[in-house]
């Protein structure tokens, strides 16, 4: 059986049997690439992404302890800045004229007429106190689309518009618009003084 192997190679040309030598090598490399290698060099690819992941994390927690004052100082301003935008006078009738002055400024200035501010209920929402109010205003209605995009600056971030609704008065020349808006305070933390 070996002497008819040898027989039949040797007859081949040795260009024809080197590239089937080459051949099976490759596929010889090839399978055992795929078959035994190809898993622990991937588990290894991911150890590598995972200790450069880790490595870029670690590097910069190093300045974490620097950041901290600075992140207390950011954290105190805010917390300044958000109760100073929620702070609301005490009394409903300061509250009322407090926001009255707000809006008939800003209302002017849109070309919108303020027709009255009627206090709702106030209620409390997770640790702030919502206190509604029914705005009722009429003006052409590119105005008082205006007015209401300005709400944001005049009453800062401290109100939002819970529902509205329009009707044409005047023949349709005027637009009515009652908007229901509701203001929010932070109340004191359980146990805090005053």
């Amino acid at each position: 059986m070996k002497a008819r192997l040898f027989g039949a190679l040797a007859k081949l040309d040795p260009r024809l049997l080197l590239m089937l030598m080459f051949f099976a090598i490759g596929l010889v490399a090839y399978e055992g690439w795929y078959l035994a290698l190809r898993k622990p060099f991937l588990a290894y690819q991911k150890v590598v992404a995972a200790r450069a992941t880790l490595g870029a994390t670690l590097s910069g927690s190093a300045d974490a302890p620097g950041e901290v004052p600075r992140l207390a100082a950011e954290l105190l301003g805010l917390l300044d800045r958000l109760a100073g935008e929620l702070r609301l006078p005490a009394a409903d009738d300061e509250m009322v004229a407090s926001l009255m002055t707000e809006l008939e400024r800003s209302a002017k200035t849109d070309g919108v007429v303020l027709i009255g501010i009627r206090p709702g209920a106030r209620r409390r929402v997770l640790s702030f106190e919502e206190a509604s109010f029914e705005i009722s205003a009429q003006g052409k209605y590119i105005p008082l689309g205006h007015w209401l995009m300005g709400f944001e600056q005049t009453l800062s971030r401290r109100a939002t518009v819970s529902e509205f609704t329009m009707k044409s008065i005047d023949e349709g020349r005027q637009v009515a618009l009652t908007v229901r808006l509701a203001l929010y305070r932070a109340l004191p933390a359980p146990g805090a003084g005053s």
